[in-house]
């Protein structure tokens, strides 16, 4: 599966707890106080995660994990979800395994999410890049940031 935390190269390594259960391995999410199966894209997921709450020190209390949502007839969930401190939501957060390009495509998901949400930032990441963007729905217009946005400057 994943040897090494070195395939995540956006993301700083951290001390995650892993467990085997019926020869699978499963990855500790600190969010929800459970274990989930470890596959490539919850690698990417835990260590942004860990990023946000231990790097940028985003409230944990303020993050959903796989929130599900009827968009177009159909159930969609959402990698990770950030509420501000009005309960509205801050950022969508797309997560994609490693070896999985970031598209037009994987933005046009994450746009769909937008649509139900209205989110200020859209994050788009395989651990190997990040994409972020800064959405104005007043004036219908999308800017791409460089580095993820700080909670407490914007709650």
């Amino acid at each position: 599966m994943l040897a090494t935390s070195e395939l995540v190269a956006v993301f700083p390594a951290f001390d995650y707890k892993i467990t085997q259960k019926e020869g699978k391995l499963y990855i500790f999410d600190g969010i929800s106080k459970k274990y989930r199966l470890l596959t490539p894209e919850e690698w990417v997921r835990q260590h942004c995660l860990n990023y946000l709450t231990k790097h940028l020190n985003y409230p944990t209390s303020t993050i959903q994990i796989e929130r599900s949502h009827k968009i177009d007839q159909l159930n969609r969930r959402t990698d990770i979800q950030v509420f501000d401190s009005t309960g509205q939501v801050f950022m969508l957060i797309e997560c994609k395994a490693p070896h999985v390009e970031i598209t037009s495509i994987t933005f046009q998901q994450a746009s769909q999410y937008q649509k139900k949400n209205q989110a200020k930032y859209i994050v788009l990441t395989n651990g190997q890049e990040n994409h972020i963007y800064q959405i104005d729905s007043n004036i219908q217009e999308t800017t791409q940031l460089a580095n993820f946005p700080s909670y407490y400057e914007n709650n």
